[in-house]
């Protein structure tokens, strides 16, 4: 079977929509539509069933992109194995906007990367679409946290490096009242509650509504002042740098963005988060194979 033509198949299968798979890949959806009756032919069953002028998925068809997705894969990988070093690749990385922001310079610096060709495309999204792209073949790359990857730990396709780990902290300008009282003595949990807070309005890794603020404070325990929610994460620290509000946010955040960081005596349930490399091996010892390797050098 063709691999180009498996490839096709793959964005029809994403899109579910011959009209966008056809944008995406710059041809015609009659050149697709050609493509889907000669995959069905060999087949002999149909991947996609017709509902009116729109075409769906089925469970044929959804078994059978798991099986291109590999196929593609472990192609594109073993040509990669025997290419000379002028050859070029395309790589797409997916994951939440912040852990892109922190990770990606330092992954793409890598000497694999380096000393490669590589056209590396951004997707920035949510985890659980980025660990989906990568397991359907969409990404190369993504970058989520331990919570996404045990939450799919029946997908065997998906293998992951930890990339390290965050400790959340209670963030502020360096002007900001809470942290004179803080350098006076200490900052305390009543204390705390005079101050107001700004919190995401869901999760900014999973995009989920987590708790009170979906940062991962314990407003059970130690409640907050919450008056700003923000669905924008860089509007949420703007707020805080100009010194309008605190925030709890991973420790990397509050340090490139200048903040201080505030203890709260009587505050023990400190919130950690565990990051991730994903990404589906290969049977080819192509570059991501190698991309892998010199990432877990690096890290041990």
């Amino acid at each position: 079977m063709d691999i180009e033509d498996l490839r096709k198949f793959i964005v029809v299968a994403q899109y579910e929509n011959l009209n966008k798979a056809s944008q995406h890949l710059s041809v015609t959806t009659g050149a697709l539509s050609k493509v889907v009756k000669r995959i069905e032919h060999k087949l002999e069953v149909q991947v996609f069933d017709r509902v009116g002028k729109h075409i769906r998925l089925n469970q044929r068809g959804n078994k059978f992109l798991l099986y291109a997705t590999h196929l593609v894969h472990e192609a594109d990988q073993a040509l990669s194995e025997f290419r000379g070093s002028t050859a070029v690749y395309n790589v797409t990385v997916a994951g939440p906007s912040l852990l892109l922001q922190y990770y990606l310079p330092t992954l793409l610096s890598k000497p694999s990367f380096v000393q490669t060709h590589f056209h590396v495309n951004v997707n920035a999204c949510w985890e659980g679409k980025a660990l989906d792209s990568v397991s359907k073949g969409g990404s190369d790359l993504a970058i989520a946290t331990s919570f996404a990857m045990e939450e799919r730990e029946k997908d065997p396709s998906l293998h992951h490096i930890s990339l390290g780990s965050s400790i959340y902290v209670v963030a502020a300008a360096t002007n900001h009242a809470a942290v004179t009282e803080a350098n006076n003595g200490a900052l305390t949990s009543q204390s705390l509650y005079g101050y107001a807070f700004a919190c995401p309005d869901v999760s900014p890794f999973c995009g989920i509504k987590r708790g009170i603020g979906s940062d991962g404070w314990r407003d059970d325990k130690v409640p907050r002042s919450i008056r700003y929610r923000c669905n924008d994460f860089g509007t949420l620290i703007s707020i805080v740098r100009q010194g309008l509000a605190l925030a709890y946010v991973p420790d990397f955040i509050a340090k490139s963005h200048n903040l201080t960081s505030v203890d709260v005596l009587g505050y023990d349930f400190y919130h950690t988060e565990h990051f991730e490399l994903v990404y589906k091996p290969s049977m080819a010892s192509g570059w991501l194979n190698r991309f892998v390797d010199s990432v877990k050098s690096a890290i041990s």
